[in-house]
């Protein structure tokens, strides 16, 4: 019984150094494996930041963008006011000489029967000439001004933060 119970132990002694390395390499890999998921979770944290980083700057530039589009909707309201500003009184104008083009068109009617309307027609022909005048050099006075309003629209929106 002795001589038995000594055999399996040393059968089992002759087991253990192979026993012993499976375990050692078995820790091993368990190592490298646990190694392996730090490097993921280090990873995994890397992104987490990274993803909030970009959600806040994302949130910044969607807010920068909504500002931008309310200034430029600002701006196209104070260009819509100037350019009517200056419009009008161009429509005016117009209005005007189409006027004073029909009562010169009426004297002109009236000048070759009657000859004593004569210097009406030249005073209105003479206004007419003046009026005329006026009217060619308000679309240049309109597009300066225009111009001077776009330039300080784009300084105002370029100036703000």
């Amino acid at each position: 019984m002795l001589k038995k119970e000594h055999k399996q132990v040393m059968s089992d002694l002759q087991k253990l150094p192979v026993e012993i390395i499976d375990a050692l390499n078995r820790c091993k890999r368990l190592v490298k494996e646990k190694e392996s998921y730090s490097l993921k979770l280090r990873d995994l944290a890397q992104l987490k930041r990274n993803v909030r980083e970009l959600r806040l700057e994302n949130r910044k530039l969607w807010e920068e963008q909504v500002a931008l589009q309310e200034s430029c909707e600002e701006a196209r309201k104070l260009l819509k006011e100037a350019h009517d500003k200056i419009c009008d009184p161009c429509a005016e104008q117009q209005q005007e000489q189409e006027s004073l083009d029909e009562r010169l068109k009426d004297l002109l009617k009236q000048k070759e029967p009657v000859p004593q309307q004569g210097d009406l027609a030249d005073k209105l022909h003479c206004h007419f000439y003046i009026s005329e005048k006026r009217s060619d050099s308000l679309p240049s006075e309109l597009e300066q001004a225009t111009a001077q309003e776009d330039s300080l629209l784009q300084t105002e929106l370029l100036q703000e933060p």
